[in-house]
């Protein structure tokens, strides 16, 4: 059996400097003189988009990261093949010293990145109560992100799924936990009902159903329709309710477009680094809690890993 190589972080000097002269090029938009409290309703306000090319140009310092994050967690390869794809998988893998510890694997999404670990690993792994559950966490690069291969063949989440299982049972875990968010949720759903036997209990932080069916859950959809009529809904139903509207009515383009065409907004994205950023940051907006801000390093370093595939 292959054993996992070691991995260092080491962004080649010339794709570097390739990056910054096209962050330093860039040419931006004109923006849109909008109210406070729309300010991002035509996508990233020209203002935050000045901003962060200014930190990016003046400021940010890929290699001090770079040190940073190899540091804070220890990094491999491994290959993987599955359906006739030989793959290279990018992970982070540390290991408790609890005797009791179970395998985690944890499961990124979009338009995050392995580096989301490295605020809990240390608590997953050696936690400070000792009556918590100790983890040995092992965090990869899906397929086509980071430092992972991409697969040349459309590759769904039937793929993906079967291929972090073989990544857990090439470590020696045959039985472990999956943790998803986002994307990383559907693909930890998905290893539990694929590798039932491998994967033995899933933790999600995205949760989302379809309205229920007529047929199948006749008492709920009349529910549902009844309280439309007459609204007839808890006020956190309707909140709620109004959030996935608004959410599908304005925020949903970025999943339609990478859903249908993906070849076509990679040539953008692809050839402007900071392009990728401006797309990332739009959407790291509305994905997180009401009282958090984003750090300019963490964008822009979420930026540089979406660049290394």
């Amino acid at each position: 059996m292959v054993k996992p190589t070691p991995f260092k972080i080491a962004v080649p000097e010339e794709q570097l400097s390739w990056i910054t002269d096209r962050v330093k090029t860039t040419r931006l938009p004109p923006g849109k003189e909008l109210p406070v409290d729309k300010q991002w309703s035509f996508g990233l306000p020209i203002e935050v988009a000045t901003h962060l090319k200014n930190y990016w140009t003046d400021q940010f310092d890929w290699r001090k990261v770079e040190a940073q994050l190899n540091c804070e967690m220890d990094m491999f390869t491994l290959p993987i093949s599955h359906n006739d794809e030989d793959l290279t998988i990018h992970f982070v893998h540390h290991l408790s010293p609890s005797d009791d510890a179970l395998p985690l694997i944890f499961i990124h999404g979009w338009p995050g990145n392995f580096t989301e670990v490295r605020y809990i690993i240390d608590e997953l792994t050696k936690p400070s109560s000792p009556d918590a559950q100790a983890y040995h966490v092992v965090a990869p690069s899906l397929p086509g992100y980071g430092f992972s291969s991409y697969p040349k063949k459309p590759f769904g989440v039937i793929e993906m799924a079967a291929t972090l299982n073989k990544l857990m049972l090439a470590l020696g875990y045959n039985q472990y936990i999956a943790q998803g968010g986002d994307w990383g949720s559907l693909l930890a759903r998905v290893m539990a009902l694929e590798h039932e036997k491998q994967c033995i209990g899933i933790h999600i932080n995205m949760i989302f159903s379809l309205p229920p069916s007529a047929l199948w859950a006749p008492f709920a959809f009349g529910r549902l329709v009844f309280g439309y009529l007459t609204g007839f809904w808890s006020e956190y139903e309707a909140k709620n309710l109004k959030r996935m509207k608004w959410w599908m009515d304005e925020e949903n383009g970025y999943r339609q477009i990478q859903g249908t065409k993906p070849q076509t907004i990679s040539y953008a994205l692809t050839d402007s680094p900071f392009g990728m950023m401006c797309w990332l940051r739009d959407k790291m907006q509305h994905l997180i809690d009401d009282d958090f801000v984003w750090k300019d390093e963490e964008v822009i370093t979420w930026a540089m890993a979406s660049q290394q595939t």
